[in-house]
């Protein structure tokens, strides 16, 4: 059992910097003026149990006195009783005293603030906070220890709201200044990267094959110096693909030439020995029958194999150079490609689509579209049962783009080999600065692609000039 090779890690998600700056510094300013808005309750919580504990036993002091001076000692009433005594101390303390008489009646109650209410939000926030467990209950009596009443102190709810809104908003002024900081860092950083679309629009005109794009040169100094170094490496990069595809049309014309010149030879030498064979043969058979029969088979056999030879020589030829191609032109040299294969196979529908000025072509390129042709008919023929097979080349002001459809069962696998293969096809497109492509089709088929731009035919009728 063999161990299977480690997954390649997830590529980490893309993440948008501007954004990522904008939320965070948001989320920060959110957390300190929250934490800060609990801080400072929390405080006012414990600042308000202890004073009000604390103070109690001051607070019962002073109405003690109070109460004393309004009735006499055979008296046990609180009437009249105002809290007077505690308008001095009473808004320091932030409380709020409330009295009943002996029998449980309320006398008095009174908080002591002249400020108005607390923020609504604020005073409830504090009222759940606290509770109405902080609260100091006191007996207010009379010499000789005779209980005249009862008074309770609670929190001032309301000045003790006004002071902690006072700290809270001191504190959601900072956390507004953050913001106001962050909007101000974001402008700038947004400015600095708004390039990048004009980079992304760069890249996306390099991948469509266009080398010449160059990125621009944004004002932030990082990105500025990335911008260089890519247009160093492109430069680079396209002065090796020109170099290759010069190199490419160079192999691509030598083997042309030697494809003309072994063609002439085997037309030249050995079809010419191939019909002095034939003649020769036909002479002996012609002797044969008048002097001696007995060797007529023999003569008949060496002109049927000279004529196989004969036939096989110029299927050779036509291979090497086909027929026409130079002297009729693209367009006829297609059709008779064509018509050849629909003699060959006359239950397989083969059309024939031509548009545009195709036979003014420059030679490499019309030798290398008969050539991308005549290898994707036989692959289609080959490797599959196709009942329809459309070739279309067209020319216009976009460039040159050649099809080759089938509806075949098959594949057309890549073929290493003498430039005839789908790996000949793609060098041979490449080779003039074209796009090639093999494309499965629905439900079944293939398509051959070779799209080749007008700079292309430009720079190859040039070279070829």
């Amino acid at each position: 059992m063999t161990d299977r090779p480690p997954a390649p890690p997830a590529a980490p998600a893309a993440v948008d910097l501007k954004r990522h700056l904008l939320l965070r510094v948001s989320l920060f300013a959110l957390a300190i003026g929250v934490a800060a808005t609990v801080v400072v309750l929390h405080q006012t919580r414990e600042r308000i149990q202890g004073h009000i504990s604390r103070s109690g036993v001051t607070v019962e002091r002073l109405i003690a006195g109070e109460a004393d001076q309004l009735r006499d000692a055979f008296r046990r009433s609180l009437d009249g009783l105002t809290l007077s005594s505690l308008d001095g101390i009473g808004p320091l303390l932030g409380i709020c005293v409330a009295v009943e008489d002996l029998y449980k009646r309320p006398v008095v109650s009174r908080c002591f603030h002249d400020d108005g209410a607390a923020p609504a939000p604020v005073r409830w926030l504090l009222e759940r906070l606290i509770g109405p467990d902080v609260a100091y209950r006191g007996v207010i009596g009379q010499y000789p220890g005779v209980k005249v009443g009862e008074f309770v102190v609670t929190p001032d709810l309301d000045s003790e709201g006004r002071a902690a809104w006072v700290q809270i908003r001191t504190v959601l002024g900072m956390s507004l200044a953050i913001l106001l900081l962050n909007l101000l860092i974001y402008r700038p950083v947004r400015r600095a990267l708004r390039p990048a679309d004009q980079i992304l629009a760069v890249l996306g005109r390099m991948e469509a094959g266009d080398l010449s794009a160059r990125m621009p040169r944004p004002r932030l100094i990082e990105l500025r110096r990335i911008a260089a170094g890519f247009d160093h490496l492109a430069e680079q990069l396209q002065k090796t693909l020109a170099a290759q595809r010069q190199l490419a049309q160079r192999l691509l014309a030598v083997r042309e030439e030697e494809r003309r010149r072994l063609a002439r030879e085997l037309h030249d030498e050995f079809g010419q020995c191939l019909a002095s064979v034939g003649a020769e043969a036909a002479f002996i058979a012609a002797r044969a029958e008048a002097s001696d029969p007995t060797l007529l088979p023999a003569a008949r056999a060496v002109s049927a194999v000279t004529g196989h030879m004969m036939e096989s020589l110029q299927g050779i030829l036509h291979q090497l150079r086909p027929v026409g191609l130079e002297e009729f032109g693209l367009a006829a040299a297609l059709d008779q490609l064509v018509a050849g294969w629909r003699r060959r196979l006359p239950d397989c529908d083969f059309a024939l689509v031509v548009k545009g000025e195709i036979d003014a072509l420059p030679d490499d390129l019309t030798v290398s579209l008969y050539r991308i042709a005549q290898e994707s008919l036989t692959n289609a023929l080959r490797h599959g049962t196709p009942g329809r097979v459309v070739v279309s080349l067209e020319r216009d002001g976009a460039g040159c783009r050649l099809r080759v459809e089938d509806d075949g069962d098959g594949d057309a696998p890549p073929s290493p080999g003498s430039g005839l293969g789908v790996l000949g096809m793609r060098e041979r497109v490449e080779a003039l600065g074209g796009r090639f492509a093999l494309e499965p089709l629905a439900p079944r088929g293939m398509r051959v692609r070779a799209d080749f731009p007008p700079e292309a035919l430009l720079t190859t009728e040039h070279d070829d000039a």
